[in-house]
């Protein structure tokens, strides 16, 4: 069974102010599917589908969206949640402030329990070298050994 193709209410120079403010690829593309229809070079989903190059279920999808609700509903997008960090907000912040101190931290176990002491917050080696490494892009302040033939060369010995 086939559907009809749902009446375009904005028109050719408002599809085309949204489509040059619009950022997101995702939103734009959507957009571009509206402007097709409604400056006819486009007749069908399918035509649409392949002019896009997505397949013709999601001009569908998008098509009732905008049916059910106009553009507003159309350019709504789902973004997952997803899991919240485990160091945020005044832990993360205290944690960078004591890495820029001149003293900083000799290795990331020493960073380990300090969290525990300070924020009593109990976090793996490898998720505090993410954060500090990755998050935070800091890099611990300690003066590593120097091989002894290099201090020799560099003492005149």
């Amino acid at each position: 069974m086939n559907k009809g193709l749902p009446t375009i209410t904005e028109s050719i120079e408002e599809l085309r102010q949204m489509l040059r403010r619009e950022g997101d690829s995702r939103k734009k593309q959507r957009l571009q599917a509206l402007y097709l229809l409604q400056t006819r070079q486009a007749s069908s989903r399918k035509e649409i589908a392949r002019l896009l190059g997505v397949n013709r279920d999601t001009i569908g999808r998008w098509l009732s969206d905008y049916a059910s609700g106009g553009v507003s509903v159309l350019l709504n997008l789902y973004r997952a949640v997803g899991k919240r960090p485990t160091i945020y907000g005044q832990i993360l912040e205290g944690l960078q402030q004591k890495l820029y101190c001149p003293d900083g931290f000799g290795s990331y176990d020493e960073i380990r329990v300090w969290l525990e002491e300070t924020y009593k917050v109990s976090l793996k080696y490898k998720t505090i070298y993410k954060v500090v490494h990755y998050r935070l892009g800091a890099k611990l302040k300690v003066a590593r050994p120097s091989h002894i033939k290099k201090l020799r060369a560099s003492r005149g010995i």
